[in-house]
């Protein structure tokens, strides 16, 4: 454990310009480690900031608005955390959905969040949320990290950062700066065992004060550290530990399988 004040920080006060700042700071550092066959495959802080960009630039280009919810469905993997990260970074509010989840959780969580849009892993995920689809009058798009398979009219995420690059950096600065720690961050949503699920709202201000105490102890951040990371990131501690990396320069390695 690091002492006290010594722990990196980014002086981010959302999640919406967390992200931008820590690339800048961490640019060469390590962000993600994954697997890719039998080798470990590094991205740096500043390849990762521009996927995070051009996602999130769009995003805009999809109709994005500030406070728009956007529903994430899909394994523990660097995917989902740049999409997350460029839905911040667009205005946009973050809603995890477990991908265990059967399609009427889906339909649920997606429902009454009134999400507009949903990352889905796959064609397996998108099938759940094209049976439901009827039920969901507010979703106006579904992007596919994975675009093999059948994913009908889903737009594929390399298609999205396609578009992304065709829209001026400057608009996402615009849109982080307007976010401010009051606005909404993310809807977690509870298990639902004694009832249907009910979202939490968390403000940016939430997350940024938790990330605050756990910099405080000097749990990340080290020279050397890197967190193991295999919990759904639909989970609001796996959640916690990606912030806290992303904030400390700390290297995530994902695991999403069995």
């Amino acid at each position: 454990m690091m002492e006290a004040g010594t722990t990196p920080t980014t002086g981010s006060t959302t999640i919406a310009d967390l992200f931008a700042r820590a690339a800048a700071q961490y640019a060469d550092k390590v962000m993600v480690r994954r697997k890719v066959g039998d080798e470990w495959v590094d991205t740096t802080f500043a390849e990762a900031g521009e996927i995070v960009s051009e996602i999130g630039r769009g995003l805009l280009d999809l109709g994005l608005e500030k406070g728009d919810r956007v529903s994430l469905l899909a394994n523990t993997r660097p995917e989902w955390a740049y999409c997350s990260l460029a839905i911040s970074a667009a205005g946009g509010v973050v809603v995890p959905i477990y991908p265990t989840n059967s399609p009427e959780e889906c339909e649920w969580v997606a429902g009454n969040s009134e999400s507009v849009g949903i990352v889905c892993e796959d064609a397996e995920q998108i099938a759940k949320i094209q049976a439901v689809r009827g039920s969901l009058p507010n979703l106006r798009w579904i992007i596919a990290i994975d675009g093999s398979g059948d994913i009908a009219d889903a737009i594929t995420l390399d298609a999205v950062r396609e578009r992304g690059r065709g829209r001026g950096e400057d608009e996402l600065e615009e849109r982080s700066a307007s976010v401010t720690p009051d606005d909404g961050y993310t809807f977690i949503y509870t298990s639902g065992t004694t009832g249907p699920p009910k979202g939490c709202v968390l403000l940016h201000r939430n997350y940024r004060s938790v990330l605050d105490m756990i910099n405080e102890r000097g749990l990340l951040g080290a020279d050397g550290d890197l967190v193991y990371l295999f919990l759904p990131l639909a989970h609001a501690f796996a959640l916690l530990i990606q912030l806290g990396a992303v904030d400390t320069g700390t290297t995530v390695a994902y695991y999403g399988g069995d």
